[in-house]
């Protein structure tokens, strides 16, 4: 009996029964109420962890089954029957065998992102819209991190002139550095220059759709605002729309205000009918806000060897008003 009492007078400390003051009733419930509150927190950050252990994992496999399907990949030259074909009309587009399987597990792979010296070594996918995949993986089953996707809009996979002109890409910010977690590494600010040197050392990032294989030079990389109450003007760079240069979006509107915000000019040289590719991600001086960091694509018959003694920081370089952003 007398360790039945016991265990009643524990468990009585905590929940609230007709003999306690309102005070000590006051405190059992708050007590209570911030028990369910760390129990909880601590069930989400289990998940959490758990999903990201599952998406880094899953991102593995793919990254080996991509692998292994490029190693064995051989090329295939065109019969002399074939080669006169293609005078008269287009050659048929062939996927690339290491996009086969993929496709084959997802019919939503678009092609596949890399960016050497980083954790970017992904599977792109694309569908209707651009909510899909911000909350799942690659075979649609729920999860965080979510899965890197090039934007609804643009046309990835067709001849390379009916291609948009600025493919958008987009990708978590994952603290583990999945995603588009280590994009961040090109990031350069007036107050720290460090990432430069990462810069000089990887100035190039690779990206297939289902049919070729490109290679893109970076032109820019900068932090934006995302909404017009973010600057004194109210008005904002939307480069997630320069999809296709027209009328509304001029490709020189664009190609100046990437030059006036990048950190630090490439010396790469961008030309009219050049196609670009653009990969964005959260970042974190303010919300929100956007990291981006853009590519030209290497033309025909041009070296994807980069002459970064060219590039040099950009010191009047455009960057989000912090001031005003803080404190208006």
């Amino acid at each position: 009996m007398a360790k039945h009492s016991t265990n009643e007078s524990f468990i009585g400390k905590f929940i609230p029964n007709k003999n306690d003051s309102p005070k000590a009733i006051a405190g059992k419930i708050v007590f209570l109420i911030a028990l369910v509150v760390l129990i909880v927190s601590i069930i989400i950050l289990a998940n959490y962890f758990v999903e990201q252990s599952r998406n880094k994992k899953l991102n593995e496999e793919l990254i080996e089954q991509h692998t292994t399907i490029i190693t064995s990949e051989t090329t295939t030259v065109p019969t002399e029957t074939e080669t006169e074909a293609t005078t008269t009309e287009p050659p048929p587009l062939v996927t690339l065998a290491s996009m086969e399987q993929l496709l084959s597990e997802n019919p939503d792979t678009a092609g596949w992102i890399k960016v050497d010296g980083t954790y970017i070594d992904n599977v792109v996918v694309q569908t209707e819209d651009n909510d899909y995949y911000l909350t799942r993986n690659f075979f649609g089953e729920k999860s965080q991190p979510g899965t890197v996707f090039a934007d609804y809009r643009c046309v990835v996979n067709d001849y390379n002139d009916n291609q948009s002109d600025n493919i958008i890409i987009y990708g978590h910010n994952q603290a583990d550095g999945t995603m588009f977690g280590t994009l961040n590494k090109y990031k350069v600010k007036s107050s720290n220059t460090k990432n430069f040197e990462f810069y000089l050392e990887h100035p190039t990032f690779e990206f297939s759709n289902l049919y070729e294989e490109y290679t893109y030079k970076i032109v820019a990389a900068f932090v934006i605002e995302v909404e017009p109450y973010q600057t004194r003007d109210g008005i904002i760079f939307d480069y997630h729309n320069y999809i296709v240069f027209n009328s509304q979006r001029p490709f020189d509107t664009f190609v100046d205000n990437i030059m006036e915000r990048t950190a630090y000019n490439t010396g790469v040289d961008i030309e009219e009918g050049d196609k670009f590719l653009t990969l964005s991600t959260c970042s974190n001086e303010f919300e929100p806000s956007r990291f981006v960091v853009i590519g030209r694509r290497v033309r025909d018959g041009e070296s994807a060897e980069v002459d970064t003694s060219k590039a040099s920081i950009n010191e009047d370089a455009k960057e989000p008003d912090l001031n005003f952003i803080y404190y208006q």
